[in-house]
């Protein structure tokens, strides 16, 4: 089953972002993309999901400050 984009993360402009992520362990992508489709969730709207909960978490200071 083909999942498409989540809807939670539907731009509401006609502007868009794009961001290449390289030099990802193959290993590492090949998890990713078979986790995500066990569970039934696109790697867009989980990476989304995981930028947008770190936004909303309490700023950390940084070690060694």
């Amino acid at each position: 089953m083909k999942r498409g984009y989540s809807r939670e993360f539907t731009p509401r402009t006609e502007v868009h972002c794009r961001y290449l992520l390289d030099k990802i362990p193959p290993t590492l992508w090949s998890d990713v993309k078979a986790k995500a489709k066990r569970e039934g969730i696109s790697v867009r709207a989980l990476i989304l999901g995981l930028l947008k909960d770190w936004l909303a978490a309490p700023r950390r200071e940084p070690e060694g400050e």
